[in-house]
């Protein structure tokens, strides 16, 4: 199978950013849906980048059975259902918008 991946910074302002990656796999157990991805929102603050939101694949988390899952802030991570990339950016930029009063608290630390 040819790498089809896709790579992409999103900059939403001078000090947000979603890093996306996307690539076609072969199905298997770990990976049924064919679909390796990581959406990554970033912020910049006075230590420099740090993320706050991401979604990705299944991996080993402490506590959690492998699944895709989202990662909250500082130590909350939640399984997740993948159904499309698309769907996937639609719910990261609805979390952003609805956390926005606290994305900016984390911002003027």
């Amino acid at each position: 199978m040819p790498d089809r991946t896709i790579r992409e910074t999103r900059i939403l302002a001078e000090d947000e950013i979603i890093d996306i990656s996307v690539t076609q796999v072969p199905v298997s157990s770990e990976i049924p849906h064919g679909v390796k991805y990581s959406f990554n929102y970033r912020i910049r603050t006075s230590e420099g980048w740090r993320t706050l939101i991401r979604f990705d694949n299944a991996h080993v988390i402490k506590g959690h059975r492998k699944r895709d899952h989202k990662h909250m802030f500082e130590n909350d991570v939640q399984e997740i259902d993948f159904n499309s990339p698309k769907e996937l950016i639609d719910e990261l930029m609805r979390m952003i918008a609805e956390n926005r009063r606290k994305i900016d608290e984390i911002k003027r630390r």
